[in-house]
């Protein structure tokens, strides 16, 4: 289905974005390399249905609800059809892993993508349109056939991160928690879906620290297993634990949650560089591990600090926004870090930056996406993409540059491509040993 969109009076950051998005798009869906700190996924680069869904509904929804552009909600439908089309038997979202695709039964990938569901029902629903039923069964159906069925721990009163061994993740349950609020808000099953709703809030808050005076005041742990809590703090991760407890207050009433949205982003901001970025972890002992620093990502944090504004987190956004901003690409997308290649060794090295900082990953980009489409901007020069451009980067040490239009992502070393993937196909390739053409 092709999407047309109308003038608007929407920022050319935002119209360049959706047009590079529109690039990414094959028959099933968004597709495209990976680019993490676990690990990356450069060859699988087939449509996925993960948390980047969540983020691209959600923004195509906010610009409907902005402009009245109904070719905006008609973009949003089209992604939520790729999850409705993509759903399994199980109820599970093909691909949904992100970083570790191909495969089913993604956390939080799958919640997230129920999110943006969730969000497509409602908006559908108030305007009388019979289709967000069809949106809402499809987000219940994971909802209950896999999260409840199968990660619900009766015993420990929260949800495991898989089916094998007793670990929770605050970050996950809490986009697990604005799905599940979402999913009471549209059915008429509240105490149902209330029983889970509270632990899994209160099992966040265990996670977090007191406050004690420490630069770690407020921070929730990334991951503990059985009763044992890792002290490592994921600033970005803070952002997804906060939208979590904010939902779980919205439905609950109790501040406690509140109060922990509130504290786990000022230990964000606490730690936030000059220049508006965030360390990847910082841990118990009070040491860093700066590399990488996200860019598009972000786009969530920001969100969030607007979302806790009203409820008293006085917060100055313009160094974050200006990092995110500057990370645009001439494609459109958006830069997914800075500094992947002092990943180990901690030590920015001089030179072009490394080829996994500039690669643009739908899966980051879509944070920005959301954020952006909330956001008054100047128009910043052609809505259109600059394709073609060679940025200088570095891949496995060799200088090479990166090299994106409508067609393919490349990289190429001294003429030749090391690594292509043509947009739309399930498997990027990586090119052949020196001394002979691509």
């Amino acid at each position: 289905m092709s999407v047309t969109i109308a003038e608007t009076s929407v920022s050319g950051v935002v119209v360049r974005c959706h047009a590079w998005l529109e690039t990414m798009r094959g028959p099933q869906g968004y597709g495209g390399p990976v680019v993490h700190w676990w690990r990356n996924c450069l060859q699988f680069c087939g449509p996925a249905l993960d948390w980047r869904y969540e983020g691209i509904i959600a923004g195509y929804l906010t610009l409907f609800e902005r402009t009245g552009d109904t070719s905006w909600l008609a973009s949003a439908r089209r992604a939520g059809d790729d999850l409705v089309r993509g759903q399994l038997p199980t109820g599970n979202y093909r691909d949904s892993c992100f970083e570790l695709n191909p495969g089913p039964a993604g956390t939080p990938h799958e919640a997230a993508a129920d999110v943006g569901l969730l969000l497509l029902a409602r908006t559908l629903r108030t305007r009388g349109d019979a289709d967000w039923q069809q949106y809402l069964a499809a987000a219940e159906r994971n909802l209950r056939g896999f999260y409840l069925a199968r990660l619900w721990r009766q015993d420990e009163q929260r949800f495991s991160d898989n089916q094998q061994m007793s670990c929770f993740v605050p970050n996950k349950a809490g986009t697990l928690l604005e799905a599940l609020v979402l999913l009471d808000e549209l059915t008429d099953c509240a105490e149902d879906l209330r029983r889970y709703v509270r632990p899994t809030a209160d099992a966040i808050l265990a996670h977090q620290l007191p406050a004690t005076g420490s630069t770690l005041d407020g921070a929730i742990a990334q991951i503990s297993y059985g009763r044992t809590i890792q002290a490592k703090y994921f600033p970005y991760y803070q952002a997804r634990c906060a939208r979590g407890l904010l939902a779980a207050h919205a439905l609950l009433g109790d501040d406690r949650y509140l109060d922990g949205a509130v504290r786990a982003m000022r230990f964000a901001l606490r730690w936030r560089d000059a220049d508006g970025a965030f360390p990847q972890v910082v841990y118990g002992n009070g040491c860093a591990n700066r590399y990488p620093r996200w860019i598009a990502a972000v786009g969530e944090v920001l969100h969030v600090l607007d979302l806790l504004r009203p409820h008293g987190l006085d917060a100055d956004p313009e160094p974050t926004r200006r990092w995110l901003l500057a990370g645009q690409l001439p494609s459109g997308g958006f830069r997914s870090a800075d500094g992947f290649a002092a990943q180990v060794s901690q030590r920015p090295a001089a030179g072009p930056p490394d080829a996994r900082d500039l690669l643009p990953v739908v899966g980051w980009t879509d944070k920005a996406f959301r954020y952006l489409t909330t956001q008054t901007l100047p128009g910043g020069g052609s809505d259109a993409p600059h394709w073609g451009e060679a940025l200088p980067c570095r891949h496995r040490g060799e200088p090479v540059e990166l090299v994106e239009d409508v067609r393919a992502i490349e990289l190429r070393h001294e003429g030749r491509v090391a690594y292509r993937w043509r947009k739309g196909d399930r498997w990027a390739t990586f090119g052949p040993s020196r001394g002979t053409t691509a």
